[in-house]
């Protein structure tokens, strides 16, 4: 709600698409400054301390951005407070991945153990696209009942509300922190290359966004974007329901790989989509294919964090998808304003093709890694 409740309320307020995605790119700026010094803080230290001071100063910015843009405040004042915006806002589903993902670890045989995090992982991922769902609707439907600034009173609300709840809740004790293991070392390079499939994954949910704003914007029905953009996540909810049901033997790696070519053919139907229809039919697929991959990148992200460094690895994972968005929607405002919605289209085609090519990358060096483990036990 909030980032594509500040997209709407600058895009409707100040009329400037290309400025309300700049705001929007600088509050994914602020979640990638400080979501993954949050995750390290909160492995180092608990969730709940970390959770309830994020929750007062999210709450404090987003007040402040309200009066900035009911003032008339400059467009550097605007978009500079949304990275405080960004950067405050509290981490509850990396958090909620590694609390549950430290229950599923609790199972007895490595069998059980390995469907409880998929389980886990398919769980979280429906909750993040309900989110997906839910946030862009509600956006559209407090703005045009209400005004452009209810959706993110409401967010306020929930933060000093449901959040609070979640950061004081008893299951915050279980996680594993670092204290108890080594604090120093690298995260392994998987952690990166998961993380730039993330900035991809949202970068492709960023253009979608916005090239759906300016084609709903040239029908004067702008307001109703966010209730539009809900049909993707609809696919997204289904297919990562669907995918912790796949047999073990169809790997992570794999999926990934799967998925992500799904999604480009998805991309595709977007970008040569015309009508209202078949619009809609290309944010199905689209949005079922990118779902499939989030849930998959979120199990490696699990699969590979070192022991008492999940929140971390998690945050940074869901700091790259909040900031690959953000920086789309930025990019995409500017080329949607000068060419029309289907630049914004291009730059989703563009996207997927990376994560294909990521995903060969990592399958690539995982083989080159199982072959030198294999070469070491001989």
């Amino acid at each position: 709600m909030m980032i594509v409740g500040m997209l709407t309320l600058i895009s409707t307020a100040r009329g400037s698409i290309a400025e309300a995605g700049l705001a929007a790119a600088l509050a994914g700026l602020g979640t990638a400054a400080l979501g993954p010094l949050a995750g390290s803080l909160a492995d180092r230290y608990g969730q709940r301390v970390v959770l309830l001071v994020m929750s007062g100063m999210s709450i404090l910015a987003v007040a402040v951005e309200l009066a900035l843009v009911a003032t008339d405040a400059s467009t550097l004042a605007v978009v500079a407070l949304a990275f405080g915006v960004g950067a405050t806002m509290p981490q509850v589903a990396p958090f909620s991945r590694s609390r549950l993902a430290q229950f599923a670890a609790t199972a007895r045989s490595p069998r059980r153990r390995a469907r409880a995090i998929s389980l886990v992982m398919s769980y979280e991922s429906v909750m993040d696209e309900t989110s997906f769902v839910i946030g862009p609707v509600l956006v559209g439907l407090l703005t045009t009942l209400i005004a452009p600034w209810a959706p993110l009173v409401i967010g306020v609300v929930i933060t000093a509300t449901i959040v609070v709840a979640f950061a004081v809740h008893p299951s915050a004790r279980v996680v594993t922190h670092a204290a108890a293991h080594d604090r120093g070392g690298r995260l392994p390079r998987r952690v990166l290359l998961l993380a730039l499939a993330m900035l991809a994954v949202g970068g492709m949910f960023g253009s979608i966004l916005t090239a759906l704003t300016g084609y709903m914007s040239e029908r004067n029905a702008g307001e109703q974007t966010g209730i539009i953009y809900g049909a993707m996540s609809v696919g997204a909810i289904a297919i990562a329901i669907a995918v912790a049901a796949l047999p073990a033997r169809v790997t992570l790696g794999r999926r990934w790989l799967f998925f992500a070519v799904l999604a480009l053919a998805g991309a595709l139907a977007l970008a040569l989509a015309a009508p209202l229809g078949a619009v809609l039919a290309g944010l199905l697929l689209a949005g079922a294919e990118v779902g499939a991959v989030l849930v998959t990148l979120f199990s490696l992200g699990n699969r590979t964090a070192p022991a008492g460094r999940s929140t971390m690895v998690m945050t940074t994972l869901q700091s790259s998808l909040v900031v690959g968005q953000a920086l789309a929607t930025a990019v995409c405002g500017v080329l949607v304003e000068q060419s029309g919605p289907g630049a914004g289209y291009a730059v989703t085609v563009g996207l997927a093709v990376v994560l294909i090519a990521l995903a060969v990358v990592d399958a690539l060096t995982e083989r080159r890694r199982a072959g030198a483990r294999r070469v070491a036990t001989a």
